[in-house]
């Protein structure tokens, strides 16, 4: 099983990344407290191999792309970030939208029983994470 638990900002005309969302620091990903997952099962994300577990997610937008963030710390507000709590990073798959979405949405594709395709969606920005359950 894989949960995630985040708050949605909306995008009221606002441009995103390198305002909202400044290039090269730390973002949330999301709104008010950290966002955050659990599996219940070893994953690799993104090319990161994830124990089971609670983590929180953090990305990082950069101006050629965007690292996501996997921080063993849980429970936290969104801008208590410890790097010294990282489990790894990754990088993204990094796309435009065909049309904005006004309101921040994590979503999942899902795949076959073993892989999945988590969406980072806002305004005109898709950032895509394949996951694999490991065995």
């Amino acid at each position: 099983m894989f949960t995630v638990d985040y708050s949605r900002p909306l995008l009221r005309g606002r441009t995103l990344l390198g305002d909202v969302i400044p290039y090269d620091r730390v973002w949330r990903t999301g709104a008010n407290a950290a966002t955050q997952f659990t599996t219940s099962t070893p994953i690799k994300l993104a090319g990161l191999q994830v124990p089971a577990g609670t983590y929180t997610l953090f990305t990082a937008p950069h101006t050629n792309g965007v690292d996501l963030i996997v921080n063993k710390q849980s429970g936290q507000w969104g801008t208590e970030y410890n790097r010294s709590l990282d489990l790894g990073t990754a990088r993204l798959i990094n796309e435009v939208a065909t049309a904005n979405v006004e309101e921040f949405t994590i979503s999942i594709v899902p795949g076959d029983k073993r892989h999945g395709t988590p969406l980072f969606e806002w305004g005109l920005f898709r950032w895509i994470a394949p996951i694999e359950v490991q065995k």
